[in-house]
């Protein structure tokens, strides 16, 4: 097995649940044994777990933004390491407003925290981790990986951004969520692996037609924030890179949309290497 890879930890975009059906966003990428988690929605911790990961060994966490689908599960899931393995140091690399996301979950949860802490002698959680916020450029280096950050279109959030992860020779972008945006082939240009979101337009009409009543802009907040199949394969094209990976798939629970129709509409633009994502899914690099 090599230690150089990426695990899908939650492949589906969108916040709803349904049984049997894939978990929301959140990936590791594994440099030389070393887990870097990347976003957190609902599902990371068992995911982590199920992927046999320890969660002793999470030192670095990064968000791309602030929709519900990619970090819901943060707070969780930096509660369940802290109760369930060793203190050791974990920073939370986030847009602007993760700081007040993680301060809030504290806040909720204090009077489980201060009990913990006098029953059980534990350390004090704020001692163990750490929020630093970033906005395009570098985000941070260590003895592994340097990471950088490009702001892409997807509104109406403000701050959303792909993250480039630089290792050795090798080079790793996550596209984060948006619409087509050309800048984004630049930043990723040459890479090993491109892991971006693809939607599905023809299964997203019939699932914005289904949820008109209860959201009626559906449909235009997909086209304006969200690539299709053909546009992440013309980034991928346009960039050059090695591999594209298929994630955040939207719809995710359209019974006549599987791999083979998401595959079928990235072959439009790209004809280079190729897997379209499930959960647990792991592709070497």
């Amino acid at each position: 097995m090599s230690s150089n890879r990426i695990v899908l930890l939650g492949t589906r975009g969108g916040p709803r649940i349904a049984a049997g059906l894939s978990w929301p966003s959140s990936s590791v990428l594994e440099v030389s044994g070393r887990p870097y988690v990347v976003d957190c929605g609902l599902g990371v911790t068992r995911q982590y777990v199920e992927a046999g990961y320890s969660l002793g060994d999470v030192r670095n966490v990064l968000l791309t933004h602030l929709h519900s689908d990619h970090c819901l599960e943060l707070g969780a899931f930096l509660h369940t390491i802290w109760v369930s393995a060793p203190p050791e140091p974990i920073v939370v690399h986030g847009p602007p407003g993760t700081e007040d996301l993680f301060g809030h979950f504290l806040s909720a949860f204090a009077e489980d925290i201060r009990i913990r802490m006098e029953d059980e002698r534990q350390s004090d959680i704020r001692d163990q981790l750490a929020v630093r916020e970033f906005t395009e450029g570098p985000v941070f280096s260590d003895d592994l990986v340097e990471v950088s950050a490009l702001r892409v279109v997807h509104p109406p959030i403000e701050h959303c951004y792909a993250l480039r992860f630089r290792t050795g020779s090798r080079t790793v972008v996550f596209s984060a969520d948006t619409c087509f945006f050309p800048p984004l082939a630049e930043f990723a240009k040459d890479a090993d692996v491109l892991v971006h979101e693809v939607m599905h337009l023809d299964a997203m009409r019939r699932l914005c037609d289904r949820l008109r009543d209860i959201k009626p802009n559906l449909l235009e907040h997909m086209l304006a924030a969200h690539a299709s199949g053909a546009d992440a394969g013309r980034i991928a094209t346009m960039a050059g890179v090695g591999h594209l990976v298929a994630n955040h798939l939207i719809p995710a629970d359209d019974p006549a949309v599987g791999p083979d129709e998401f595959r079928e509409i990235i072959r439009e633009t790209w004809t280079g290497e190729l897997t379209v994502g499930h959960d647990l899914a792991v592709i070497e690099f």
